[in-house]
């Protein structure tokens, strides 16, 4: 069988058309040679790959890159605790005790003997852990540098240069005094001192309607192109559908800035409108009131703002606590005395701040006490009475006296300077139509 096949592809190899059969073996021959050259191709390309794996250059630039990394300085830095002291914080930042006494023997180290709670000190410590330079921040601007020059350290005290940018802003209230500005991109810090400079004559949760307006000019201070804090509000303008404020910042010859009125009235009283802010009025003064638990005709004599439990309560004016104890359906009171004709009382407290006790004196804005539901209460809320010569009277509708007026020498001063500030307010409103 095996040989007959033989014979058979003979045969039929004889009688194939040569023609053919060249044609077949010329097309066999043009495949092989396609398949050699591109073989030679792709070696050749491989060729400077594998002539850059044996050159190892990234590895060079990876062991340089190590070597830089390795000669910079270690930053450091700690925020000055009670009992610190300069030897204390550079212990716990690791340096190494002979530096630090080379650091307290250097010339002018009593210029960070200074340092004070709460504050930052700043380092670059080299791998032996020794000093190259320190910051003693003291504010935003101020300061005291320790630098290394040879073997020695120089300390100084440094003050940056600053810049004031005068910003004006105008804002429609929809929602709320404190949300629109928001959104106008008025600053938090700028809204509150807002509040505090009005607080005497605008009760912000009972004056306040959808379509009252405010536009200021405020100062944002910059240190070497850097913003750097929302400076003091330079002039204020509030208008409710009732009436018009103005204030006007003013340096005195002494050197204290308050606020005044076109006229050089002092926008700051004796009290302030408010005990609580951004709470709103749940119960007014009312002398026929029917009490809610006893269900019967009782005087209200005071004015009762709800507000969410440990809500923050503040003193209306300058005085001496009298009481800060439990009086029976008072709950929690707080009673300050604040001159002979005037006294204040916060009642239904959740707790009392700590340092308020009898005999304790208080600034106005001074932190008192805490919403609370203490007492005869159907809610928390705080209840705030105001007396004059011991009798009760409407916190919400009382004169408070005005603290004192421009001096007469400054007078003329004073009224150039709040006419430039006004007109400026003015062109600023006229621009913003």
């Amino acid at each position: 069988m095996f040989f007959k096949t033989i014979k058979y592809i003979q045969l039929s190899i004889r009688n194939f058309p040569k023609i053919h059969f060249y044609l077949i073996l010329l097309g066999f021959i043009v495949l092989v040679s396609i398949s050699f050259l591109s073989n030679l191709e792709l070696n050749s390309a491989s060729k400077p790959e594998g002539l850059l794996t044996e050159i190892p250059i990234d590895q060079l630039i990876k062991i340089e890159e190590e070597n830089t990394q390795a000669n910079l300085p270690i930053k450091k830095e700690a925020t000055i605790k009670r009992n610190d002291s300069l030897f204390s914080i550079l212990n716990r930042l690791g340096i190494e005790q002979k530096n630090i006494f080379q650091i307290i023997n250097s010339e002018n180290s009593n210029l960070l003997t200074r340092i004070k709670i709460g504050k930052r000190i700043k380092t670059e410590i080299n791998e032996s852990n020794e000093i190259i330079s320190l910051n003693y921040i003291n504010d935003f601007k101020s300061g005291v540098r320790v630098r290394k020059e040879d073997k020695s350290y120089v300390i100084e005290e440094y003050i940056l240069q600053t810049e004031k940018f005068k910003v004006f802003k105008n804002i429609i209230i929809n929602t709320s005094l404190y949300v629109d500005g928001l959104k106008q991109g008025l600053p938090d810090s700028v809204i509150m001192d807002l509040v505090y400079i009005f607080g005497w004559d605008i009760d912000f949760v009972h004056d306040i309607r959808p379509g009252d307006s405010y536009s200021l000019i405020y100062e944002e201070i910059y240190v070497n192109g850097e913003k750097k804090l929302n400076g003091d509000i330079l002039i204020a303008e509030f208008l409710t559908s009732k009436k018009e404020f103005i204030a006007i910042r003013y340096k005195l010859k002494n050197g204290i800035s308050e606020y005044f009125s076109l006229e050089g009235r002092n926008v700051k009283k004796a009290f302030l409108r408010s005990p609580v802010k951004f709470s709103y009025i749940s119960d007014k003064y009312n002398l026929r009131r029917k009490h809610p638990i006893y269900n019967q005709i009782r005087a209200h004599t005071g004015v009762d703002y709800a507000a969410v439990k440990g809500t923050p309560v503040r003193a209306t004016g300058d005085g001496t606590v009298v009481y800060a104890s439990v009086k029976g359906g008072y709950g929690n009171l707080v009673e300050i005395k604040h001159t002979e004709n005037y006294s204040t009382r916060y009642a239904h407290l959740d707790s009392f701040y700590p340092r308020i006790k009898v005999g304790k004196k208080v600034k106005q804005s001074d932190r008192i006490g805490y919403v609370g539901g203490t007492g005869t209460v159907t809610g928390d809320h705080l209840h705030y009475e105001f007396r004059v010569n011991g009798k009760h009277t409407n916190p919400l509708t009382v004169k408070f006296p005005n603290a004192k007026p421009i001096n007469l020498s400054e007078q003329e001063d004073f009224s150039d300077h709040s006419m430039r500030i006004f007109e400026e307010l003015k062109n600023y409103q006229n621009l913003n139509l």
